[in-house]
C-alpha cells in the first residue's frame, strides 16, 4: 500500500499505524463524555416512581463522588457568572460550538467533576439558557419523549 506525498510514492512500513490512530480517535472522542454517569440517570428515570434523586457516588466504581451542589451548563449559556467553585472548570467550555450536549459539574467541597452528557438520551436544558445550580437534595422528574428524558426540578 503507497501513500502520496506530493507524487512521489511513499511506502507503507508499519502495520501498527492504522491501528493506533483509530484507537487514539476513539480514545479522543470519549473524552468529557460519561456514560457510565448518563446510564446512571437514564436508570434513576426509569426506576422512579414519579421523583428522583440525582445519582451520587455511593460505593466502588460509582460514576461519580459524593458532591453537595451540582451545576447545570446547558448549550449557549453565559459562563461569566458562574458561582466561584465552578469558575475554573468552566472556563474552557465552549457552548456556542454544539447544542447536542450540556455540562454537568459536580462539586463536593473544593472538588469538582464535570461531565457531559447527550441531550438525546437525557435533557436537562428545555429552553434554559442560564447555568443552574442545584443542591444534593433537590428531587427531579423525568419524562421520556421520543427516546430522550427531560429532565424537570421539583421546585418547592
Amino acid at each position: 500500500m503507497d501513500f502520496r506525498q506530493g507524487k512521489k510514492p511513499v511506502p507503507y512500513r508499519g502495520k501498527w499505524v492504522l491501528p493506533t490512530v483509530l484507537l487514539l480517535g476513539a480514545s479522543f472522542t470519549g473524552c468529557g463524555q460519561d456514560s457510565g454517569y448518563q446510564e446512571s440517570l437514564i436508570n434513576a428515570a426509569d426506576n422512579s416512581q414519579g421523583t428522583f434523586s440525582l445519582p451520587r457516588g455511593t460505593g466502588v466504581g460509582a460514576p461519580i463522588p459524593l458532591w453537595d451542589t451540582a451545576l447545570i451548563v446547558c448549550p449557549y449559556s453565559d459562563t461569566s457568572l458562574i458561582p466561584e467553585k465552578f469558575a475554573k472548570d468552566v472556563q474552557n467550555l465552549d457552548t456556542t460550538s454544539t447544542d447536542s450536549v450540556q455540562w454537568l459539574l459536580f462539586s463536593e467541597q473544593n472538588n469538582v467533576s464535570r461531565f457531559s452528557i447527550e441531550r438525546t438520551a437525557v435533557d436537562f436544558c428545555q429552553g434554559e439558557s442560564l447555568p443552574i445550580e442545584y443542591e444534593s437534595n433537590r428531587f427531579w422528574s423525568g419524562e421520556k419523549r421520543d427516546g430522550t428524558w427531560s429532565m424537570t426540578p421539583i421546585t418547592d
